[in-house]
């Protein structure tokens, strides 16, 4: 069984908006103009609907990261999930930065729980599972030790 988890935006959330804009505009374009909206459509589709994405495949034993692009095409590469192998929590404070003509600046904050692989160093190597609500961490982090046969990192 595979499970895909998708992390967030690669854009962030104004670069996302921008892209479905971006996309709706290159729509209307290629209706009225022709040919020269799709240029529009196909950046408005790849900035708005690219995620990243982890996938776990619990029968193999094997993790992969990478993105999803135009919210269709997977990538990433494979990697086996090895018993020295740990996994933590993570947790992860974005700020996406956006200024205005008038030079006022948006702030926008993402705070995740992020259920992460580390190697046996303890190093980071990538993020699996996006949790949203901080109760739930515990439980999914038991759950994917579990079904991945890994240890906690401490």
């Amino acid at each position: 069984m595979i499970e895909y988890n998708v992390l967030g935006k690669t854009f962030g959330p104004v670069g996302s908006f921008s892209g479905i804009v971006i996309f709706c505009a290159g729509l209307f374009l290629t209706v009225i103009a022709g040919f020269g909206g799709v240029v529009l459509v196909i950046i408005g589709a790849f900035v708005a609907f690219t995620r990243p994405l982890t996938s776990i495949d619990y029968d193999k034993k094997q993790v992969r990261n990478g993105d999803k692009l135009f919210g269709i095409v997977k990538t990433g590469k494979w990697i086996s999930v090895e018993s020295t192998m740990k996994i933590g929590i993570y947790h992860s404070n974005k700020v996406y930065r956006t200024y205005s003509r008038s030079n006022r600046s948006l702030d926008i904050e993402q705070k995740q729980n992020l259920i992460c692989l580390f190697n046996e160093n303890g190093e980071k190597l990538m993020a699996l599972k996006n949790i949203k609500v901080a109760d739930e961490v515990a439980v999914e982090l038991k759950k994917l030790s579990d079904q991945l046969g890994l240890d906690y990192r401490n």
